[in-house]
């Protein structure tokens, strides 16, 4: 499984993206209510909320199947550009809200913490893929 990622250190880098995502999708749809009262939504954005968890859920479950698969990541490149590339444009928007240039007042939290996380989920997809390029694009 570890010769399948080029090594310990990108097994363990993936383990972390998988863990961030595990966590998130879990607090997505398990415990949505605390996340509409730290963005200040109503009640009523549980549903959507939970919607948009799907997607992380099918995140989630992709890179897991990358995960336990004989072959690895090899010819995957999609997947970890999909998520690079959210990762990145998640970035974008939390740079820009957390700094107040743009959505002032909408009243939701963004922390520094915030920023961290997606700049971790941005440095390392694009790390693994620099990493993996050679099992990624076959």
């Amino acid at each position: 499984m570890i010769a399948n990622f080029n090594g310990i250190f990108f097994f363990i880098l993936n383990l972390l993206i998988l863990a961030l995502f595990a966590v998130y999708t879990f607090r997505i749809l398990f415990a949505p209510a605390g996340l509409a009262n730290e963005f200040n939504m109503h009640k009523s954005s549980i549903f959507i909320i939970r919607y948009l968890g799907c997607f992380a859920l099918s995140a989630l479950a992709v890179g897991l199947w990358i995960l336990f698969r004989p072959m690895g990541p090899e010819g995957t490149w999609p997947y970890y550009n999909f998520i690079f590339l959210t990762a990145l444009f998640n970035l974008i928007y939390d740079f820009l809200y957390y700094f107040k240039l743009i959505d002032r007042d909408i009243g939701a939290k963004n922390s520094a913490f915030d920023l961290v996380a997606s700049t971790f989920l941005t440095a390392g997809s694009a790390i693994l893929i620099l990493g993996l390029s050679d099992k990624l694009y076959l």
